[in-house]
């Protein structure tokens, strides 16, 4: 069986609904894990083969894996699973995660019988809700209380996929407060440029449910270095590190191949207007500013 290289994105959320053990990804999960040499080949063929896993009983995955039934059953228990029939589910969970891509999707999409607009206002008002509904007032609180903190600047690193939304939230961010850095370009430019990042500094990283391996590295990178992370994520199962700060899931349902950022960006809003709650007089006389900005400079004439 190949190496696996395993990704060292340690969980932990404080102010979540949610426990430690229920938001980690079994990738995340392994990362911290010590395992013998019996355990690490049921390990390897979860993260080979992970349909093995999922589809499997415990003797089956034993001989793919060339061990023995109680391994596969410490291995369970290792990570936290209720045995191994909870080890499968998270499989079965991550593995439908993994197959959900856009190129599946638009394979096997079944139409919408004529009610396109129908269907997508359908579709983006359950993403609002459900991203809304999910959503804990106190960690709300608890990330805004960060954001408002001028003591600590404010890192923002997108995926590929929120880029834009990213842009957005990031911009008017900066509207608001100061020291505010959006980090984009190639992982080296990012790498480098956190060099600069404070232990106690907020990092907020927004992704869909299938993470690129450079921002779990840069994001895993920053939380090293001691700043607060702020994951906002298309999916509650994360590979990337919530310890010692806060996750905020979105839902990023579509009748279309791609991901809705829907979710993403009424939880952008969201953070943006708890800010401005927060400093509404400092605002408005930073809005004014700006305002005066770009009338005078004749921005806005045809």
């Amino acid at each position: 069986m190949c190496n696996v290289r395993y990704i060292a994105a340690r969980s932990r959320s404080t102010g979540s609904t949610r426990s430690d053990e229920a938001n980690a990804s079994i990738s995340a999960r392994l990362a911290r894990a010590e395992l013998s040499p019996a355990l690490r080949r049921v390990a390897e063929l979860l993260l080979v083969e992970p349909e093995a896993v999922a589809f499997g009983t415990v003797a089956s995955v034993a001989e793919r894996a060339g061990t023995s039934t109680p391994s596969v059953v410490r291995l369970a228990t290792a990570l936290g699973y209720t045995g191994f029939a909870g080890l499968r589910e998270a499989a079965r969970g991550e593995l439908s995660l993994r197959l959900n891509t856009d190129a599946v999707r638009v394979r096997s999409a079944t139409g919408t019988h004529g009610d396109q607009l129908g269907a997508l206002i359908e579709a983006e008002q359950r993403n609002v809700a459900q991203t809304l509904g999910q959503l804990d007032p106190a960690t709300l609180t608890g990330v805004v209380d960060l954001l408002d903190d001028d003591g600590r600047a404010v890192w923002i690193l997108p995926s590929t996929m929120t880029a834009g939304v990213a842009q957005r939230f990031a911009d008017q961010m900066m509207m608001i407060r100061d020291r505010v850095h959006l980090l984009d370009g190639s992982e080296m430019r990012i790498t480098s440029l956190i060099r600069a990042l404070r232990r106690g500094d907020v990092f907020v990283s927004m992704d869909v449910p299938r993470h690129e391996h450079a921002t779990v590295r840069m994001q895993a990178d920053a939380v090293q270095r001691g700043a607060v992370p702020v994951v906002v994520s298309g999916a509650v199962t994360v590979g990337l590190s919530t310890r010692g700060g806060f996750l905020l899931p979105f839902t990023t349902g579509s009748v279309g191949p791609f991901d809705s950022l829907v979710g993403l960006t009424v939880l952008a809003t969201a953070l943006l207007n708890g800010m401005v709650d927060r400093r509404r007089d400092q605002t408005a006389k930073r809005l004014g500013a700006l305002e005066r900005a770009w009338t005078t400079t004749g921005l806005f004439e045809a």
